[in-house]
């Protein structure tokens, strides 16, 4: 009965310490499975996910030693230890699903990843339980399980990743055989920021003239890309695939997989520097795409950001071109505000008036880069002046929606850039009445982040008439907001954006003027 007890205890046990490890997956996912992104948000937190784990095992020992130490001679004193470690792990679980930590996709990869890391850890809890059976006090010991979940979890992603490369090889293959098979005209899109809605702009225009199939969402990575190839292309005449990258290769690999015979670049920016070290990593990693396109095809670069356009002078595989001021293919005489915008396009000295409900002073850039491909493939102006008009905005991407009377919002919550969040800011700008922005500010910008933060305040202070700043990097913000001449009394900090959300309704509005708020950035799952 012993055995039986003390086995049902150690199982117990193990699986309450493998859900422990949920917010070690979660982060793992969110990383690409890459373990250093788990370190870098680790050193972005200040290991304050750690500290969770390091209080787990140090609460643990100090249970199980005042159980061993004061109650010995109890025959089941052990099992009053463990129980008590058990449910300690049962409040940290609680405790970190409260905050959302513990929200994964139960992909086939990560289910993989949960089943390894649960062996590891009933193995490490075995073994921890023998030693304890000849020594009451090797369980003050056994609690020590609790720090090193973390590293067990990367440990198994580190074990898993030759069966991984193998079975991703097998989907790859998969996909470029298909490939081979449909001999699709093949467009990739990069860039810092602009590539989801560069790709819609594109996707339109093109459908015009060819059927299309474009990757869709955020499916950016090789697998995303292949699960799109596998499983949605079909006799699709051209595919658009939109290419993400967070470290030195990523683009290069993707153009292995789809051999793209056209490119767009979007911009060059800041994203991504905490990875790729500098502006100049961005841009090397995004020239990937001129550098692997087919050597008959064409990448259009996006003049009117300076350093997507200084990609121009290097060396590419396949021809370039680059739009902006001065070039065949330009913008000119731009207006926007609520209508969205307003410009003339023009194209090898033709022009035509285009409207887009689109917001934002970038649209017209990205028009340009993909009427430069469009034209390459044979579309007429008119029709891409057409397919533009006829856009609706892309969600979470300077999105304008009407909540209720009185008050407008804009959404451009999905990610944000010192470039995008100026265009953002420019767009509440134009609209009258109450202006109002919430924002977490920028991430992963890793030795000028603060610097931009700081910049981003000033510009707030310029524009809005309140600043509703959420998370860590609220003071660098609310600094700059300051330093720019906004009162304090009219910028809020908060932990939680939800937190900021219902703060609005205190705002006073003797005015019954229109409120617009702005959604600037919201803050991914492996960031704080």
């Amino acid at each position: 009965m012993d055995y039986y007890i003390s086995v049902a205890l150690i199982g117990i046990s193990a699986a309450l310490a493998a859900a422990c490890c949920l917010p070690t997956l979660k982060i793992l996912q969110l990383s690409g499975y890459h373990s250093r992104g788990v370190l870098g948000f680790w050193k972005a937190t200040h290991c304050e996910g750690l500290v969770r784990y390091c209080a787990l095992t140090m609460l643990g020992a100090i249970a199980v030693a005042i159980y061993v130490g004061c109650f010995g001679t109890f025959e089941y004193a052990r099992y009053c230890a463990v129980a008590t470690f058990s449910a300690l792990e049962i409040v940290f679980i609680v405790a970190v699903k409260k905050n959302g930590d513990t929200d994964i996709k139960a992909t086939p990869r990560m289910v993989r990843l949960i089943v390894l890391s649960a062996a590891l850890i009933l193995a490490l809890s075995a073994g921890a339980a023998w030693a304890a059976y000849y020594d009451p006090f090797c369980q003050i010991v056994a609690t020590a399980i609790g720090i090193f979940l973390p590293f067990v979890v990367l440990a198994a992603n580190t074990l898993l990743l030759p069966f991984e490369k193998l079975n991703n090889g097998r989907f790859v293959k998969q996909a470029k055989k298909k490939l081979a098979d449909k001999k699709p005209i093949v467009v990739g899109i990069t860039g810092s920021f602009g590539k989801t809605t560069a790709k819609n702009i594109l996707k339109a225009i093109l459908e015009k003239k060819y059927s299309v199939c474009a990757t869709p969402g955020n499916y950016n990575t090789p697998m995303g890309i292949c699960k799109t190839v596998n499983g949605m292309l079909a006799d699709e005449q051209v595919f658009i695939v939109e290419m993400g990258a967070r470290y030195k290769g990523d683009i290069a690999e993707l153009c292995a997989i789809v051999e793209p015979h056209y490119g767009i670049i979007t911009a060059v920016g800041d994203m991504h520097i905490a990875t790729l070290g500098s502006r100049e990593g961005v841009a090397n990693v995004k020239f990937e795409l001129a550098e692997h396109a087919d050597a008959d095809g064409l990448v259009a670069l996006n003049g009117y950001n300076s350093d997507c356009a200084e990609l121009a002078a290097r060396t590419a595989k396949c021809a370039i071109e680059c739009t902006g001021d001065g070039t065949r293919v330009r913008y000119e005489n731009l207006t926007y505000g609520a209508f969205g915008a307003k410009f003339t396009l023009y194209i090898d000295g033709q022009s035509v008036e285009v409207t887009t409900k689109l917001l934002g002073a970038h649209i017209p850039e990205l028009v340009c880069v993909c009427a430069a491909i469009a034209r390459e493939l044979g579309v007429e102006i008119e029709s891409i002046a057409d397919a533009v008009s006829a856009l609706a905005p892309v969600e979470h991407r300077l999105q304008l929606l009407q909540e209720h009377a009185g008050v407008s919002v804009i959404d451009d919550a999905y990610n944000s850039n010192p470039v995008g969040a100026k265009n953002a800011l420019d767009v509440l700008g134009a609209f009258d009445g109450t202006r109002i922005i919430i924002t977490p500010g920028f991430v992963e910008l890793g030795a000028i982040e603060k610097q931009c933060n700081t910049a981003l305040g000033a510009q707030i202070a310029e524009k809005c008439d309140y600043a509703f700043l959420v998370g860590s990097r609220a003071t660098d913000i609310k600094n700059g907001a300051i330093s720019a001449g906004m009162a304090e009394k009219k910028i809020r900090v908060f932990d939680k954006r939800d937190d900021a959300v219902s703060a609005l309704a205190e705002l006073p509005n003797t005015e019954n003027a229109e409120r617009i708020v702005l959604f600037e950035n919201d803050l991914p799952d492996n960031i704080k």
